[in-house]
């Protein structure tokens, strides 16, 4: 399977750092493009990738500034006819391709938290109704888009996980990638996304 992983990081470690664990997770090579990388859409599609993979970031998508830097990205979110997985920034990226506002909490949530799952979805097969995993991120969807379906919430964001209602497009606030021995909730995520992806 082919994955290409689209960078949102500013800072080249944190960027090396999300390549390290999604290659760890999905147990293949990821190729990474930058989100400032010129024609993004056409350079994503000249990879003929399986799945593509959208990064966290620092940014804050509720400025209008950082809209206007991601604009290329968000219409290729709604263009493209690929698998997408976003994380924490990717996630808030695909809610704002699909029209919904992100708002900020006011205060950083950083530490492993329980999340749960209100729907069934095969994304989460073999895992319990609460999981533990990963939070970095200050903002978050202000509602759940038109044509998505809410998978999860926690007791810091109310909305943790989305899921297209007929494409294979999910949302994940949370860090999937930063799973550890102790917490492989995560890892059993991005794992059963793959999977559900080579089946289709």
């Amino acid at each position: 399977m082919k994955i290409v992983v689209v960078n949102n990081y500013k800072e080249e470690e944190k960027a090396k750092q999300a390549r390290h664990n999604l290659a760890r997770c999905t147990g293949q090579p990821v190729e990474m493009l930058d989100y400032k990388t010129q024609n993004l859409r056409d350079a994503v599609i000249s990879r003929s990738p399986d799945v593509a993979i959208l990064t966290g970031s620092n940014f804050m998508l509720s400025k209008s500034d950082t809209k206007s830097v991601f604009k290329h990205e968000m219409e290729m979110i709604r263009d493209l006819d690929l698998p997408f997985l976003g994380i924490c920034f990717g996630h808030q990226l695909i809610g704002a391709a699909h029209g919904t506002e992100i708002v900020d909490l006011g205060r950083s949530v950083r530490a492993f938290r329980d999340v749960k799952l209100v729907d069934d979805d095969p994304v989460f097969d073999g895992l319990p109704g609460v999981i533990r995993v990963s939070e970095s991120h200050r903002q978050a969807l202000a509602g759940v888009p038109s044509r998505f379906r809410l998978l999860a919430e926690s007791s810091t964001s109310r909305i943790e996980a989305i899921a297209h209602e007929t494409r294979p497009i999910y949302g994940l606030q949370f860090h999937p990638e930063r799973s550890d021995e102790k917490n492989p909730h995560g890892r059993t995520i991005i794992q059963n996304f793959v999977r559900l992806v080579a089946k289709a």
